[in-house]
C-alpha cells in the first residue's frame, strides 16, 4: 500500500509589517499642556525659579534665610550637647574645642524644602493634600537635615579625616533620596483624589 501524504493544517502565517514609530510621534503628546505630566513639569519649573529667585532677595536674606540658619546652628548645638558633646553656637558657625562648622547654603535644608514644595503644588491633588503634604513633607526634612548635620560633626569630632568624603558624596546623596522617598509616598499613598482637569 501507498503511503499517503499528510498534509499539515497549520500554515504558515504571513509576517505582518511592522510599522515603524518615530521619535517624534512618540514625543508628540508630552508637548502638548493637556497632558498631566508636561503640565507637572512646567509647573515645577516655574514654582522652583519663583522660589530661587525669592531667595536671591536681599530682604528675604535677612529677615528669613540667616534668622533660619542661624536657629539651625543653635539647634545642632544643643542637640550635641544632650549627647554630650560640648560645643558653642555662634551665628550659624557651631564649634568645640577640637572640630567647628559653619551652617552654609547646602545645610540648612531650606532649597531642599522648597524643592519638595514645588513638587508637591505642582502635582494634581486636592488642596488639603497639598497642605498636608507640603507641611509634614517640610518638617521631615527640616528633621532630617538636622540628624544629618549632627551626624556629620560627630563624625568631624571622632573622625575628621572621613568628614569631607561623608558630608559631600554620602550623607548629602541620602539627604536627597530620602527627601524623593517622602515625595513618592505622598504622592503615591496621601493622595486619593485627583481634581479634574
Amino acid at each position: 500500500m501507498g503511503k499517503k501524504k499528510i498534509r499539515s493544517k497549520h500554515r504558515w502565517a504571513k509576517p505582518k509589517k511592522v510599522e515603524r514609530v518615530s521619535f517624534s510621534k512618540i514625543i508628540k503628546p508630552y508637548l502638548s499642556l493637556r497632558h498631566p505630566m508636561t503640565r507637572f513639569c512646567l509647573l515645577f519649573l516655574i514654582l522652583l525659579l519663583v522660589f530661587s529667585f525669592l531667595l536671591s532677595l536681599e530682604q528675604i536674606k535677612r529677615y528669613f534665610y540667616n534668622p533660619v540658619t542661624t536657629l539651625i546652628a543653635s539647634q545642632i548645638a544643643w542637640i550635641l550637647k544632650i549627647i554630650g558633646i560640648n560645643v558653642h553656637a555662634s551665628g550659624i558657625i557651631v564649634s568645640s574645642k577640637s572640630f567647628s562648622i559653619k551652617i552654609l547654603a547646602n545645610c540648612n535644608a531650606i532649597f531642599e524644602i522648597f524643592l519638595f514644595l514645588s513638587a508637591v503644588l505642582a502635582f494634581p491633588a486636592l488642596l488639603k493634600e497639598k497642605v498636608v503634604g507640603g507641611i509634614s513633607g517640610a518638617i521631615f526634612i527640616y528633621l532630617m537635615n538636622l540628624l544629618r548635620v549632627v551626624l556629620l560633626f560627630v563624625i568631624g569630632v571622632y573622625s575628621p579625616q572621613f568628614f569631607e568624603e561623608t558630608h559631600i558624596y554620602i550623607t548629602q546623596s541620602i539627604f536627597i533620596v530620602m527627601v524623593l522617598i517622602f515625595w513618592l509616598f505622598w504622592a503615591g499613598k496621601w493622595v486619593r483624589t485627583v481634581p479634574a482637569q
